[in-house]
């Protein structure tokens, strides 16, 4: 768990202050913040979940 916390922080922290860096705006800033540790948390599950199910090649 404090793991993930430590990801989600980090992944807020960067998003944030590239965003500021960009465009200057708090909210829109903010609202990038939070929305990519989402996507990162979502999309890292999909691909977890699908390596899962991927079939192996057989060995020659």
């Amino acid at each position: 768990m404090a793991r993930t916390i430590k990801y989600a922080a980090t992944h807020f922290s960067i998003a944030f202050s590239m965003s500021y860096a960009v465009n200057q705006n708090l909210a829109v800033s903010a609202l990038v913040g939070v929305a990519e540790p989402i996507a990162f948390a979502l999309g890292g599950d999909l691909f977890r979940q699908r390596r899962v199910d991927l079939p192996l090649p057989r060995a020659a």
